[in-house]
């Protein structure tokens, strides 16, 4: 892996007149990326940090990047929601926010233009070891939790990810349904192109339809990198999928029957990226062929002191406990159990709210669910579920018997028309506390 005085040559190694993005629907040249950068950087306003929250994914790029050469630090909120952002300005009052159009809020604001020129500059120095983003917890866990990170590790974690995934010399363009302020979009579409030859697409399509049509007007085949919530969507969608190169999926587990409704739909085994806000992907697995996945190049597995699996890693500074319980094979491969923070144990026996999740949103006519355990009434320390989906409740039981113990079979089954994930197709503590109450209340 490259050192810190040899980083800048990752990004010098593809020439200046060679693609990185289609911005607005026009090729941009890496050397017109650097030319954007750096008149940017000489607009910002002088603070230290900024709210980067640019929906435009080259607009996001060239923010992040020109607030790097100013030293700053770019904030990536949660959500793009005004009041989330407020309760983070309150830890961070010097800075202002960023983006296309202006933010309700009290905050300063810049707005970020390309400037749209054909003019070519080389790639910025940077400090590669400086905190460059500062990317917050969903808030799965309660309060968002604060994670910096380097243009160092970045840029390494980068080039491990393409390597091993064998894109490192692949000119394919890289669709994501994921905003780059999440880890797993800002991996994949905005850090994944800077340090390779795959190109940056400025979008974020949502429904199928606008996906599959970015897909086939892309002048590069494309890579897919989304969600098992967008693929259910995906697989029932009409139109063919001729310029589709392959399917990156993350943020949870896809299943195997939904891998090869994608295999035979889409027309590519899809794979999955596994890591998190705190530590960037760091493994990969072939769902159709492969049950455990497999660490990245250089990336070492072990227990700590707690007992908890830990990983060490050239693009990690220090070691990382991991908030999944981890089985490592004998050749460093690993199985998922699920996270410490969702296990469940009813009548003596052991199971995880994730794995739940999977087997209940993997039953034919089960749009989308959750289970969860319940805390107040008579049916305390069970679980319930709340689901989309037309079937009874008795066929979703049965759905479930076939995989799961009786015990862990939900004693309250909420019907719903949307269950309000997030853009990563994640949903919140807080969302599922506040829709719970609403449900048990409305009974």
């Amino acid at each position: 892996m490259p050192e810190t005085p040899h980083l800048n040559k990752l990004l010098r190694q593809t020439a200046n007149d060679q693609p990185f993005a289609i911005y607005d629907g026009e090729l941009i040249s890496r050397g017109q990326l650097w030319s954007d950068v750096q008149t940017l950087a000489a607009q910002l306003p002088d603070q230290p940090y900024v709210f980067n929250l640019c929906e435009n994914r080259y607009l996001f790029c060239i923010c992040l990047l020109a607030a790097a050469v100013r030293k700053q630090i770019c904030l990536l909120p949660p959500s793009g929601q005004i009041a989330v952002i407020e309760e983070i300005l309150r830890d961070y009052p010097d800075a202002y926010l960023a983006a296309e159009k202006p933010q309700s809020s009290k905050a300063p604001f810049f707005q970020i233009k390309a400037q749209n020129s054909s003019n070519s500059a080389t790639a910025c120095d940077f400090d590669w070891e400086r905190p460059t983003v500062i990317a917050f917890t969903s808030g799965s866990t309660g309060h968002p939790k604060p994670c910096a990170h380097s243009l160092k590790t970045f840029a390494i974690s980068a080039d491990m990810a393409v390597s091993a995934l064998g894109l490192s010399q692949t000119r394919q363009l890289i669709v994501s349904t994921t905003p780059p302020q999440h880890m797993y979009g800002l991996e994949t579409s905005v850090f994944w192109p800077l340090f390779s030859e795959l190109i940056l697409y400025d979008g974020r399509p949502f429904f199928p339809e606008d996906i599959r049509q970015a897909i086939e007007t892309m002048p590069y085949p494309a890579i897919l990198a989304t969600t098992p919530t967008h693929i259910r969507t995906l697989v029932n969608a009409d139109g063919n999928w001729n310029n589709l190169a392959g399917v990156i999926s993350a943020t949870d587990t896809l299943s195997v029957p939904l891998a090869r409704e994608t295999a035979a739909i889409l027309g590519q085994s899809p794979r999955e990226i596994y890591g998190s806000t705190e530590t960037l992907s760091f493994a990969s697995r072939e769902t159709l062929c492969e049950r455990f996945w497999l660490p990245y190049p250089t990336v070492q597995m072990n227990k700590n002191h707690a007992g908890h699996t830990q990983i060490e890693s050239s693009h990690l500074p220090n070691p990382l406990p991991l908030q999944d319980s981890i089985h490592i094979q004998a050749d460093g491969r690993f199985e998922i159990l699920g996270r410490h923070s969702d296990m469940v144990k009813i009548g003596g026996k052991r199971t995880s709210l994730s794995e739940l999740n999977r087997r209940l949103k993997d039953i034919a006519g089960v749009e989308d669910g959750v289970c969860f355990l319940q805390t107040q009434g008579a049916n305390a320390g069970r679980l319930a579920a709340i689901v989309v989906s037309r079937l009874n409740k008795q066929a979703i039981r049965e759905g479930l018997r076939v995989h799961v113990d009786e015990v862990f079979l939900p004693r309250k089954i909420h019907f719903v028309d949307t269950i309000p994930r997030n853009a990563a197709g994640k949903l919140s503590k807080a969302e599922l506390e506040k829709l719970v109450t609403e449900l048990t209340e409305a009974v």
